[in-house]
């Protein structure tokens, strides 16, 4: 059920001493297609095992031939080392489809402002590609061209800022609508930048800032903040927006991070549960899942291929609609019980009744 593609290496190129876009293609050189703000999640088998980690496009359908991805080592990591330091243009990715909800509004909002920490840029520079795009290769029809756009963006220093210098570039461009705050931790001294840690009142000053004085609530309802940084950088400004009554819909999070605190239940194979799966194409499945096992692992232990990526609620690959029947959905803080209508994380989800069903949107 899963579409998985073959993506050729068409170009490596170095954007920081630890971030590398990598230029892609299909193998079967079809069209490729996608969103601003989405990710694909690369597969591989190591030890015998199948391993995924998921990495947001930083090019824009439109503007950019070709997609791409933009990754940052991390130490021992298995993929980003791997990637950078093993793979060559010529080589072929496994990849799962393009996925992802980091996406810019159907409606124009009044104002955009995005929080961007490290590589936490690199589906944000997806959007300030389509947003700043020529007309005649926007991907935004019916965006105003005056919009204004705040980032907000953490590092350690200017030479580990991924893409800072055509950001840069963009500032100069459209100085009336782009506006960047630099925050470097590590770095002094550096032009037009803060030597600070981002927090609350910082924040909350940069945004009254971004507004020109005190945002009125018609600004607060009109303006979609992104947030992609780490967990708590993220929680932070989120309880912040919240507390200045920024409504919920208008916040969107982007984080790849798995959670290694989610609870598991005790598997009950005496008991089962009927699940029923539509495919985008309409094709349907049906499989048995045991007490106490997640629909994804029930399916996969089957060998039906659900998709996904984290398996710990956070990437949302795996997000279905439910039709029929309901699941509760195990958070590290909270257990959600769903059912129809709502959308449901088959990673973290269990069924609550003997049937459910449930479509891939």
């Amino acid at each position: 059920m899963e579409q998985l593609l073959h993506l050729k290496i068409l170009e490596k190129r170095r954007e920081t001493p630890d971030a590398t876009t990598f230029v892609l293609a299909p193998e079967d050189e079809r069209t490729y297609t996608y969103q601003p703000g989405q990710y694909l999640s690369i597969i591989r088998e190591i030890h015998g095992r199948e391993k995924r980690r998921a990495y947001s496009f930083s090019s824009c359908p439109g503007v950019n031939e070709h997609p791409a991805i933009t990754v940052t080592r991390v130490p021992n990591g298995e993929f980003s080392n791997w990637l950078i330091q093993k793979t060559n243009p010529g080589d072929v990715l496994l990849t799962g489809a393009p996925a992802g909800r980091f996406l810019l509004p159907a409606k124009p909002p009044r104002r955009l402002v995005y929080l961007a920490a490290g590589s936490g840029i690199t589906p944000v520079f997806s959007h300030l590609k389509a947003l700043f795009a020529p007309p005649h290769l926007s991907p935004l029809p019916g965006f105003p061209a005056d919009l204004p756009v705040t980032l907000i963006y953490a590092n350690r220093d200017s030479l580990h800022t991924i893409f800072k210098t055509q950001i840069e570039r963009w500032n100069a461009a459209f100085p009336q609508r782009s506006q960047c705050n630099w925050l470097f931790s590590r770095e002094e001294n550096a032009p037009n930048t803060l030597n600070r840690h981002l927090h609350s009142a910082l924040f909350e000053d940069m945004l009254f800032k971004s507004f020109g004085g005190k945002p009125t609530g018609a600004d607060w309802r009109e303006t979609h903040f992104y947030l992609c940084a780490p967990t708590a950088l993220m929680r932070m400004a989120r309880m912040t927006l919240r507390v200045l009554d920024v409504p919920e819909t208008n916040i969107h999070l982007e984080t790849f991070v798995p959670d290694t605190r989610l609870p598991k239940r005790a598997i009950d194979t005496s008991k089962t549960h009927r699940i029923i799966v539509t495919e985008r194409t309409g094709e349907r499945t049906e499989f048995q899942i045991f007490s106490g096992e997640t629909i994804l692992n029930g399916a996969l232990r089957q060998h039906i291929a659900l998709p996904y990526t984290c398996k710990s609620g956070v990437c949302l690959t795996c997000l279905a609609r439910c039709h029929r029947g309901e699941v509760e959905m195990d958070f590290v803080e909270q257990t959600r019980h769903e059912g129809p209508g709502a959308l449901i994380n088959t990673c973290i989800g269990y069924a609550a009744t003997d049937e459910v069903e449930l479509g891939f949107e």
